[in-house]
């Protein structure tokens, strides 16, 4: 699926771009009109006009003249025009950050996690959920369940 996970990639740069240059419509250029979207705080909503709205804000704001880069940490087809793309993000030249978002040594880190979909030959993003990765805690690899409850 090289071509498809190639525009995927191509996909993740534009919003690396588009966060870059503080656009919220480019970086929403790609949402569903229906996207689900949970940001690192928990602020939830569902709709593009929403998603673009909350961007615009972090971009005039704290998160202003900030840079967005993404690393893959896995790509799964859950069908031919289905995938959910985990990254590692890492932002960093941001302002003066709200109390819930805490970075560690200047750099926020996060994993986000879209659900992307395939129409007419273009990937949209339908779902969109990101949250803060703390050093200490996602060192911790949970114990194996022993299958009982």
């Amino acid at each position: 699926m090289t071509e498809e996970t190639d525009a995927i990639h191509a996909l993740l740069a534009e919003q690396e771009n588009a966060w870059r240059s503080g656009d919220a419509a480019a970086f929403s250029r790609a949402a569903t009109p229906e996207i689900v979207f949970t940001n690192v705080v928990g602020l939830f909503s569902v709709g593009r006009a929403g998603f673009e709205a909350q961007h615009r804000h972090i971009f005039s704001t704290f998160y202003k003249g900030s840079i967005l880069r993404q690393v893959v940490e896995q790509i799964t087809f859950v069908r031919p025009d289905v995938v959910i793309a985990n990254t590692l993000t890492e932002v960093i030249g941001f302002g003066a950050l709200p109390p819930a978002i805490r970075p560690y040594d200047g750099v926020l880190k996060t994993r986000l996690e879209q659900v992307m979909v395939c129409t007419e030959g273009s990937w949209k993003v339908a779902a969109f959920h990101n949250v803060i990765v703390h050093p200490q805690a996602s060192a911790v690899v949970p114990a194996a369940s022993s299958g009982t409850a």
